[in-house]
């Protein structure tokens, strides 16, 4: 949050998702925070019966570095928040997906549910109906909108 806060990040966010603003920024970033909390929280508290929890947490933060580096590179501007994807958010991600993947516990089944929940209903999904219903400039990077 501090790269996005201090690099200009609900200027961009406006262009790039559609009508942005400040209390969105905080009330976005507040829900994603409390419950990636709440996620690890409970992973960590039964890691076995909350394993999905802690996959969705990781895809959602993976997910979360997909949209500031690929709107840097097809739009050709710097997203506020990229260095944060690359030097915390993948780095952490891919650390637990490896975890995981070395306990046996990547499956196809686990890998899916994790993606579906984390990178999309809580990332991807809301990221780009809201860019192509805004006409905003995330939807036109990726050609949904002309």
């Amino acid at each position: 949050m501090v790269e996005e806060f201090t690099q200009g990040f609900v200027e961009w966010a406006n262009r790039y998702f559609g009508s942005f603003d400040w209390t969105q920024n905080l009330i976005g970033n507040s829900i994603f925070f409390v419950c990636l909390t709440f996620g690890c929280y409970l992973y960590y508290k039964d890691s076995t019966k909350y394993l999905w929890l802690g996959m969705s947490a990781a895809m959602w933060v993976l997910a979360n570095s997909f949209i500031h580096i690929s709107s840097t590179i097809l739009g050709g501007e710097y997203s506020p928040g990229l260095v944060t994807a690359i030097v915390l958010y993948i780095p952490g991600g891919l650390y637990f997906l490896a975890k995981w993947g070395r306990k046996g516990l990547l499956t196809w089944k686990n890998l899916i549910l994790s993606f579906v929940v984390g990178g999309g209903v809580f990332m991807l999904i809301p990221t780009f109906i809201r860019s192509v219903l805004l006409r905003a400039q995330f939807a036109k990077i990726f050609h949904l909108i002309s």
